[in-house]
């Protein structure tokens, strides 16, 4: 390895994405202009004041206070008022409301007779966040009415108020939510968003450019200047693309994580020397497939065409044992599988590291496959310019 070439050759790649805008696109303006998109519409990470209608058959006090207490809790806004549930429906089908409160005529009355009192709910579980809080919250006033009820049953009884109090509620849950205690969704998503994004915009660049040199027959000029050496070539084409990223990286754990309030729990130093690892495997993995490529266009098409099924069979967004065999097979080739796991456990959760070392050890051993396939790959192209074949396969 000599690194006077790579240098040489490292500068002529810098040059390579300078002069050609396609290039300098897809490296310079989409990871910053993604970031902005992404980040800013999950800034507040969170949905807020859910909008909620109410039927109100019973116009008592007691429906009164129930609409009141459902009001007041964190995340639900009581937006509308309807005569019937006809009336409700069709705010419901415009989109004014996410969910819709039936209180029942008689609902004072059963409550007083200590009888059951049925609450309808109608929920929009389109749009699942949502439903899942107007749901939470109905339920937590719900609870609070019937422990209201059971005391006061007791205490009709003769039992002192505090013994009734115990009695109405024998059974408590204690929730204790960790590492997103407030079970937000952008804390949920924005970090693999940003991963993603420079994932896939590290390999679109950097395969437009290996591409290009097939297009222009540029290879075996490359390859003379690197004196035929796998390692003067690789990291020479591929070395302003390890530092360039290695750069944001930087920024995304410095800057954005920060600004958006993502934790960061684990070592600094672990987290920033995986993430190398992982983006030199990604870069042996781009440089692999590419070098299949000779139209900038076409593998420029594959790279962004794969962006969403990747990020999609990786377990992010859905439990990977619960996918088919086939598809988690798949995943487990893709250094993006065991770096997502790893930056869950590292940044969010803060686990010991012994509970991440299998991750560390996936990330390894696909770098290592990533570093032989390119290798041969590249034996194959160099046999096949040093006789002067005249088509590369």
């Amino acid at each position: 390895m000599n690194l006077k070439i790579i240098w040489e050759l490292l500068k002529k790649e810098a040059t390579l994405v300078y002069n050609d805008h396609s290039i300098l696109l897809a490296l310079l303006a989409a990871p910053l202009l993604y970031f902005a998109l992404m980040g800013s519409t999950y800034f507040n990470k969170d949905e807020e004041n859910v909008s909620v209608g109410v039927v109100d058959l019973d116009h008592s006090q007691s429906s009164k206070s129930f609409v009141n207490k459902l009001n007041a809790t964190q995340k639900i806004n009581i937006t509308h008022s309807y005569i019937d549930l006809v009336e409700a429906k069709n705010g419901f089908y415009s989109f004014d409301v996410q969910g819709i409160v039936e209180i029942p005529k008689g609902f004072e009355e059963k409550l007083i007779a200590k009888e059951s009192t049925p609450i309808g709910l109608i929920l929009n579980n389109s749009k699942f966040l949502s439903s899942n809080d107007i749901n939470k919250a109905v339920n937590l006033v719900a609870m609070e009415y019937a422990e209201n009820s059971r005391q006061k049953f007791f205490e009709s009884k003769g039992i002192n108020p505090s013994l009734a109090q115990l009695k109405a509620q024998p059974i408590t849950a204690q929730i204790n939510a960790i590492y997103n205690p407030t079970n937000n969704y952008g804390n949920f998503l924005l970090p693999a968003l940003f991963i993603l994004i420079l994932h896939q915009t590290l390999l679109i660049g950097m395969s437009e450019s290996v591409a290009y040199d097939r297009e222009e027959n540029l290879l075996k000029r490359n390859l003379e200047e690197s004196n035929y050496s796998f390692l003067n070539y690789i990291f020479g084409k591929t070395g302003f693309y390890l530092l360039l990223y290695f750069a944001y990286l930087l920024l995304t754990f410095f800057v954005v994580f920060p600004i958006f309030d993502l934790p960061l729990n684990g070592s600094l130093f672990t987290l920033i020397t995986i993430s190398f690892l992982f983006f030199m495997a990604t870069i042996f993995y781009g440089w692999f497939v590419s070098s299949f490529f000779k139209s900038q266009a076409r593998v420029m098409e594959i790279m962004a065409f794969t962006s969403y099924p990747v990020f999609l069979i990786t377990g992010i967004t859905w439990s990977f044992k619960d996918m088919p065999l086939i598809l988690q097979y798949i995943s487990n080739l893709i250094p993006l599988k065991p770096y997502f796991e790893f930056i869950k456990k590292q940044t969010v959760m803060g686990v010991d590291s012994s509970l991440y070392n299998s991750e560390i050890v996936h990330i390894l051993l696909l770098l290592l496959v990533g570093y032989v396939a390119a290798l041969l790959r590249f034996s194959y192209l160099k046999k096949s310019v040093l006789e002067k074949k005249p088509r590369l396969i």
